[in-house]
């Protein structure tokens, strides 16, 4: 385990001296896990790791958890990052699944990667550069704000400690009107996650705060991110290969609205579109069985 933190994970030092964070559950078919916090969030996937006999890898992207921060980075470099460490696990090719922040990864690697990439699963996945139309308005006012100088930090900073907040008593938080706000923003899925006391809320909170692990370097690494998804694809999507790409998305989805499901979709050859009615940003946990199913299918 990486000094850096004290929850589960190894590093690989990459060839320009970075360090990259990761996370295996399972033994069986290899898939990368790409969360839009930490990897930690594989840690949900342990149960269906194991009955469908999937190795499946939770990575860090830089800045986020034991992944060395990188300025002036592209999301297309994270392609060489994933390339490295399937090298150092042995891997020749594998799947590539990826939630929310990370599905834009996900799918930017399968065009980079496509002699090595079997399979693609984007759950939640955002259209480059964003659709914001049907997007909630707190979300819009971050997105917009959030990558400004100065503001842009403050409003990250904002974003982190509403986050420790929540970590720390989430019932009490949840009980506050800054968290009914919240979760009045939330679809009603995702709000029945986060209300009870149970392992996925644990995870996830978990996960949230692994991400802010670096401090002022994850705070870098979150703005960084969002002024990648106000700009279009650096690379050609007609390069993915016919039919490896699966896009699932729900009609309720307030966070990533629906329409940038259809944009990948008609982007993408071939693409394979599930469009889950009345579901919202976090359906995937409501369809872990079927997710373990595809990824060894």
């Amino acid at each position: 385990m990486n000094e850096m933190s004290k929850e589960p994970g190894q590093t690989i030092t990459l060839p320009d001296g970075r360090q990259l964070g990761y996370l295996i559950v399972g033994e069986g078919k290899p898939a990368f896990w790409l969360s839009p916090n930490s990897r930690l969030q594989v840690l949900l996937l342990r149960r269906i790791a194991s009955s469908k006999h999937l190795q499946i890898i939770g990575v860090d992207r830089p800045g986020f958890g034991l992944s060395t921060y990188a300025p002036n980075r592209g999301i297309s470099d994270f392609a060489a990052d994933v390339s490295c460490l399937a090298d150092h696990l042995g891997l020749g090719k594998f799947i590539l699944a990826g939630w929310c922040a990370g599905g834009p990864y996900v799918i930017t690697c399968a065009a980079l990667l496509k002699q090595r990439v079997t399979q693609a699963l984007v759950i939640g996945g955002a259209f480059l550069p964003i659709d914001t139309l049907g997007m909630n308005r707190m979300n819009k006012i971050f997105l917009k704000f959030g990558t400004m100088p100065i503001i842009g930090t403050w409003i990250t900073e904002y974003q982190r400690n509403m986050v420790l907040e929540m970590a720390n008593d989430p019932d009490k938080y949840f009980k506050s009107k800054a968290g009914r706000d919240f979760l009045a923003n939330c679809s009603e899925d995702h709000a029945r996650l986060l209300k009870p006391r149970s392992e996925i809320r644990d995870v996830l909170f978990r996960s949230e705060l692994e991400a802010h692990l670096q401090g002022s370097n994850s705070i870098r690494a979150f703005i960084s991110n969002m002024k990648l998804f106000k700009k279009s694809w650096n690379v050609d999507l007609s390069q993915i290969p016919p039919g490896i790409v699966h896009i699932w998305h729900g009609t309720a989805d307030k966070f990533v609205p629906v329409s940038n499901a259809h944009k990948n979709a008609k982007a993408i050859p071939g693409a394979h579109l599930k469009i889950f009615e009345n579901e919202g940003h976090a359906l995937w946990l409501n369809h872990l069985e079927e997710i373990g199913e595809l990824l060894n299918s």
